[in-house]
């Protein structure tokens, strides 16, 4: 290993402090390092054996959209609240340097989403890369809409409500999750459709295999001229009624690097107290 990337948000309390210690860690381990504090600036054309991201899931996943085809090996250290997609604390930081530099973490592709429109009259828009989700809700001026979802030509389900949510198995213990989606292990390569709101009690969220993606079709959209479209909770696309939005598997994985191939399961109950019965009846709750 010769380079390292650490990205961080400056404008993001500690991220400074944290950057300097690690900076110094790797230059004492004869290693180059480049900084990028730029949180919208692209990594496609940076070059690097590791990368070091510097802040919450947020920022992770902003790091994996930024690198689009050019993915590298990433550990997320987290400075935020939950931190689930983050393997290290910022306590842990020296010691995920360490573990990075011997070899000791696990390298676990992640399925990414490649998400582009197409518009009623024809054009496209420039495909836009995300890790968690792509969701289609209603307008804040507008009521409720209805989402027709289809695999290929044939016609999943009709959602009327606020709006659809298309998760990878990475997001789907995010908003997915928060909706009433199921909990897929990051290693399935499949999509959970969990509507948002929905007017009808016999939808519930639904997986799907990833192989032919998801297409989007807005019906009704409530009276507003456009519906909101968002990658990620931070790249907003504007869809009007007639446009198709597409979501298919990229054509890259993100180089997910973990403490191992339990981490994920480790992570659903430390973080959310997932399945933890023994342990509470332990603790006398």
């Amino acid at each position: 290993m010769d380079k390292v990337l650490i990205l961080g948000d400056e404008r993001k309390g500690r991220v400074r402090q944290l950057i300097t210690i690690l900076e110094d860690r790797l230059q004492q381990k004869g290693l180059k390092v480049e900084i990028v504090l730029e949180r919208d600036s692209s990594l496609v054309n940076r070059h690097a054996d590791l990368v070091l991201v510097c802040g919450g899931d947020g920022s992770l996943l902003a790091a994996a959209r930024r690198m689009g085809t050019n993915q590298m090996p990433t550990v997320g250290i987290n400075l935020g609240r939950l931190g689930f997609l983050t393997a290290f604390s910022d306590a842990e930081a020296t010691d995920a340097i360490d573990q990075a530099l011997a070899g000791a973490l696990s390298e676990e592709p992640r399925l990414m989403l490649s998400c582009h429109i197409e518009r009623a009259d024809g054009t496209v828009t420039e495909p836009v890369l995300g890790l968690n989700d792509g969701v289609l809700s209603r307008s804040s001026a507008g009521g409720i809409i209805t989402i027709s979802a289809f695999r290929k030509d044939q016609e999943l389900a009709t959602y009327s409500g606020d709006g659809l949510i298309v998760s990878t198995p990475v997001g789907s213990t995010a908003y997915s999750l928060s909706a009433g989606g199921p909990i897929l292990s990051p290693r399935m390569e499949a999509l959970v459709l969990s509507p948002l709101a929905s007017h009808s009690l016999t939808l519930r969220p639904l997986v799907v295999p990833m192989d032919d993606g998801v297409q989007l079709v807005i019906q009704e959209s409530g009276g507003a001229v456009y519906c909101p479209f968002m990658v990620d909770g931070q790249i907003s696309m504007d869809v009007a009624a007639g446009d198709r939005v597409i979501l298919n598997r990229a054509a890259v994985c993100f180089r997910h690097l973990t403490k191992g191939p339990m981490s994920f399961f480790e992570t659903l109950r430390e973080k959310f107290g997932w399945a933890d019965t023994h342990r509470r009846l332990d603790s006398g709750d």
